[in-house]
């Protein structure tokens, strides 16, 4: 996980600029915008009142989930953890600024969290490890009995994604340049793995529609229609790039 916790340092210059720039046209930096809004949602909205809970956010990057959250009302002990120094020296910055208590922002990984949490949160981070089967089981240990965890994965299942994986793949060889492969896990391994740890399904949800190659305003209109329309739909199993799931402790 060295070259990924290098990665995010170097991208934690330019990281905010994802989330305050209201008309980008990079497609991944809009995911990671519809990502964040559409778990504030669910969290504020649908999962029952965590006040006097605990909400732990496995992979926080700048720490913008939980401060959200806390702006949006949420009042439960936040733990949030990150492999990249840069990172969460900036989630400790912008945590000053506001001066939130009871948030708590420290450089790990999973292996670093010893508290049990009612909400675990672990957003665009699963595909960055090499055993995902493991880290989800790691994320599900985290969480008590009627908690939930919600997570996002790259979808194994969708055409898009081996579309894009290829085509990745084929401009880095002619580029010489070598990303940090980022991997992707189909959706019965994520239900067979949950269900074996005393998890049920709650919700799944369909984001990002599109290759995200280079930047291209049709492709992120396009992409918020279809985001609008079918991320609920099961066609968008074969469509979309990512999936966001929502699984209840219920052992």
């Amino acid at each position: 996980m060295k070259k990924v916790s290098e990665l995010f340092d170097s991208r934690s210059k330019k990281y905010n600029d994802i989330y305050t720039d209201a008309h980008s046209k990079k497609l991944l930096h809009q995911e990671k915008k519809v990502r964040a809004e559409t778990v504030k949602e669910l969290v504020i909205n649908y999962l029952p009142p965590i006040n006097n809970g605990i909400v732990v956010d496995v992979g926080c990057g700048m720490g913008n989930v939980l401060l959200n959250l806390r702006e949006s009302g949420l009042k439960a002990e936040m733990y949030g953890v990150d492999i990249s120094k840069e990172m969460i020296r900036l989630a400790n910055s912008s945590l000053n600024e506001v001066g939130y208590e009871n948030i708590n922002f420290t450089i790990g990984s999973i292996e670093d969290i010893k508290v049990s949490a009612n909400l675990v949160l672990s957003l665009g981070v699963a595909g960055y490890h090499h055993k995902q089967a493991e880290f989800l089981a790691g994320l599900s240990s985290l969480v008590d009995t009627n908690g939930y965890l919600i997570f996002s994965t790259a979808n194994g299942d969708s055409f898009l994604r081996l579309t894009r994986r290829y085509l990745s793949k084929i401009h880095s060889y002619i580029t010489g340049k070598k990303k940090v492969e980022f991997s992707s896990i189909k959706d019965k391994h994520v239900e067979s793995l949950l269900t074996n740890n005393g998890f049920r399904a709650q919700k799944k949800i369909y984001i990002t529609f599109g290759l995200g190659l280079f930047a291209s305003s049709i492709e992120c209109s396009i992409d918020r229609w279809f985001f609008k329309n079918f991320r609920n739909s099961f066609i968008s199993k074969y469509l979309s790039l990512t999936v966001l799931y929502v699984y209840k402790r219920v052992d």
